[in-house]
């Protein structure tokens, strides 16, 4: 086809998609075009797959042979990275919305600019709407900040490492699909002008309703961008950007100032939203007033996230404009609402994948992009937040050492109800950890006595859990297993393919993954501070191993397996996530060096823990009382090699006289490093050559997590878990990462037990690494 004909395919195109079914009259008198051209056009819509043609009957004569757009299996998502949650949307190629997403994820920020939860909640939302990632043709992106002629970041106030950077080339790497991202203001207002509040206005203004103002100008329905896409940010003149402004990040204030203009519109005499809102409209008055003048717009628009305010604010934000400037009529009339509501971004980011990729989605260029709407109230293609009405009723199972995490529940609006546990010599530990709840012997007698439950914590001895867990995700409860996942790499993949099957939520508490250290070292890693990732090593030093892991079952393989499972899942799957890797082979050297040495043996089930632990317990050999049978290596050094080529090693000594763990971290334009683990400590960047340098060349103090086990971790690992299940929230955790580190550790203890023989780890099916990756979607 000429050039000519593909731009009068691409018009009929359009036409046809959004009129949804026609006949040749209808289309060519809708785009103007002969009969003849429009049969020619159909042809090739009807060839290319992108029409289909139907014949109805008409009342009398000949049936009237009608044509309808096909949708077909790419769909177009648009993302908004703006507000306080993150919003995704998923459309079909004729702009129906197949699935919407404003699950309460936080968009990235300086302290948390890492892409995965975003990246996580849009596989999410896309299964739910039965697409795969594959199916996606585009994604656009609206962010905060102004975007170049040359798509470079120049102003990131949500995340300053992406000044100056090629954030669509970001995106498109983390996505696996073409991104394109333009400011969120700017998008809002070209959604508002298509199908909007500024729809039927020549000269328009969309406005952020906020203290700094910044806003957009529409001429008949585009956004006025200009040369370097700055046009309309009045808040940057000092004259506009001196006033006072609620305390805290957009992302904090915001919000705040929303719940104080809600309480006023609930009662017109409270005092905080009255304050609020003189604020609010005082501050933007004069950067208003401004844009009148040189714009005399046919209305303003107040968007943002509180534009859902403008009702309470047009009449004093008028006031402030005409005390302003005078002979300015400036009523409520001219200043509204958005209709898009808080849509308006992420339509807008929609609308801009669908302009600036219509080859990719359509095969044509130039397919104008469709008018989409969102129906709040269609639930099948909304993924809107639950309300909990009740509190979360949790189940502990087993009353050992770590139960005490279920206790957790209560700050994350929940409580246990009842445990578990066969020896009846725990009841009194429960009652004292849990109050007056019922304790059963058994899963089984949990299940039986009807008692609701909401999820499950199993904390029981590491052999016990998958039997324990595979039982309560087939009764359908949501199920936190402490790790290690299970003591074998069978055991492990049975309770995934449980999860799975069941379509019950399975967690696994890799708390550390909350724990400041590391999550500051992969924020360090995913900032790009030391380039990319090549190699990590781990150094455990297991101080209280005695302890810990020689006076009880842990002593014995058939109980643990190796104590690279209870310890060094941990930091397994702590490097295996900073790399965002997986080991695929690996090899070991190890030994029971020094506990085997110990005369004194006792049988300890008649006691805990803290019956017998004590820092006097020293040096190794003169522990008293150690387990009858100690068969685990108390020593062992491991090396990985993982699906990316990073290499990895973990070595743990549980002989030391020190308690404590070292990650060093080595990239292609330097390497990391943290001294201690917890607030005291810090975390050393090297990033020049140098000779020996013992402080590095950046240092970070490691920050409090503040109060809860693993400096703060217990108690988020645990609302995480109660997130995901109420809500379905992609989680920092994985199953699949679980069971790779239960994996390495199991490899490298055969290894070990083989005289070095390299252990190759086999892979989940992909049924299992799909739905995981998912973040375990409802499945029908």
């Amino acid at each position: 086809m000429s050039a000519i004909d593909v731009k009068l395919v691409a018009q009929c195109l359009a036409s046809l998609r959004d009129q949804g079914r026609v006949t040749i009259s209808d289309l060519a008198e809708r785009t103007g075009l002969s009969r003849p051209t429009v049969t020619a056009a159909l042809g090739e819509l009807m060839e290319s797959g992108l029409a289909v043609e139907q014949e109805a009957r008409a009342a009398s004569g000949r049936p009237a042979r009608t044509y309808s757009p096909v949708a077909g299996s790419p769909v177009v998502v648009g993302v908004d990275l703006t507000r306080s949650a993150v919003r995704i949307v998923v459309a079909d190629r004729t702009g129906r919305v197949l699935g919407r997403q404003d699950a309460e994820i936080a968009p990235p920020t300086t302290a948390q600019p890492s892409l995965a939860p975003v990246r996580a909640l849009l596989q999410q939302t896309l299964e739910r709407a039965g697409h795969r990632p594959s199916n996606v043709a585009a994604i656009g992106v609206a962010v905060a900040g102004l975007i170049d002629e040359d798509g470079i970041l120049v102003s990131a106030p949500q995340i300053t490492a992406w000044n100056g950077r090629d954030v669509a080339a970001m995106f498109t790497e983390s996505f696996g699909s073409p991104v394109v991202v333009d400011n969120d203001l700017s998008l809002a207002a070209e959604a508002e002008s298509r199908g909007g509040a500024l729809a039927d206005a020549e000269t328009g203004v969309y406005a952020l309703t906020w203290h700094h103002v910044s806003a957009r100008v529409t001429a008949d329905g585009h956004v006025l961008r200009g040369r370097r896409g700055r046009a309309g940010e009045v808040g940057l003149l000092r004259a506009f950007s001196d006033v006072e402004v609620p305390p805290g990040t957009l992302l904090e204030a915001v919000p705040r100032v929303g719940a104080q203009l809600r309480r006023l519109r609930d009662d017109p005499a409270d005092l905080s939203g009255l304050a609020a809102l003189e604020s609010l409209s005082a501050a933007m008055a004069p950067a208003l007033a401004a844009l009148l003048l040189t714009v005399d717009p046919d209305v303003i628009v107040l968007g943002g996230e509180l534009g859902e305010f403008a009702d309470l604010v047009a009449g004093p934000l008028a006031d402030g404009i005409r005390t302003a400037v005078t002979g300015i009529q400036a009523g409520p009339r001219l200043i509204r609402g958005g209709e898009l509501g808080a849509d308006a971004a992420v339509l807008g980011a929609l609308g801009l994948a669908f302009t600036k990729h219509s080859t990719r989605i359509y095969g044509l260029p130039d397919v104008p992009a469709p008018l989409v709407t969102i129906d709040p109230e269609n639930e099948e293609m909304s993924t809107a937040r639950v309300a909990e009405t009740t509190p979360f009723r949790a189940a502990a199972i087993g009353i050992g050492a770590r139960a005490g995490v279920a206790l957790h529940v209560k700050e994350a609006g929940g409580s246990v109800v009842a445990a578990v546990d066969p020896d009846p010599r725990t009841h009194a530990r429960a009652a004292r950890l849990f109050g007056d709840v019922p304790v059963f012997a058994s899963v089984t007698e949990l299940v039986d006595s009807g008692i609701e439950v909401d999820g499950a914590f199993v904390t029981t001895p590491d052999f016990t859990h998958a039997d324990v867990s595979v039982e309560l995700l087939e009764a359908g409860i949501a199920t936190y297993i402490e790790k290690p996942l299970a003591i074998s790499i069978e055991d492990a993949d049975r309770i995934l393919e449980a999860g799975h099957r069941t379509s019950t939520k399975v967690y696994v508490g890799h708390n550390m993954r909350h724990m400041q250290v590391v999550r500051m070292l992969k924020d360090i890693v995913d900032r790009g501070e030391i380039g990319e990732v090549k190699a990590i090593w781990c150094r455990h030093f297991v101080g209280h191993g005695g302890d810990y892991y020689f006076k009880d079952w842990h002593a014995e393989r058939d109980k643990a397996m190796s104590l690279l499972l209870q310890k060094g899942a941990h930091d397994i799957d702590v490097m295996h996530w900073i790399a965002g890797t997986s080991t695929r082979s690996v090899v070991g050297v190890g030994d029971l060096a020094v506990y085997d040495k110990v005369d004194s043996r006792r049988d300890n089930s008649d006691r805990r823990m803290g019956d017998w632990f004590s820092m006097q317990n020293w040096p190794p050999l003169a522990q008293q009382d150690l387990n009858p049978v100690i068969d685990v290596e108390d020593i062992s050094m491991i090396m990985m090699r993982t699906d990316s080529g990073v290499l990895m090693s973990y070595q743990q000594c549980h002989f030391t006289p020190d308690y404590w763990r070292n990650y060093t971290v080595i990239g292609t334009e330097g390497r990391i490093e943290n001294f201690d683990d917890d607030a005291g400590g810090e975390i050393r960047v090297w990033n020049a050559r140098s000779d020996y340098l013992e402080k590095g060349h950046v240092r970070y103090p490691i920050e409090d997590g503040g109060d809860g086990g693993h400096g703060g971790a217990d108690p988020l690992t645990v609302a995480e878990f109660v997130d995901f299940v109420r809500r379905g929230t992609p989680t920092d955790t994985s199953p699949v990462a679980a069971r790779d580190a239960v994996a390495a550790g199991i490899g490298g203890a055969l290894s070990i037990r083989s005289e070095s023989t390299p252990f190759e780890i086999p892979r989940l099916p992909d049924e299992l690494l799909d739905y995981y990756a998912a973040h375990q979607p409802v499945r029908r």
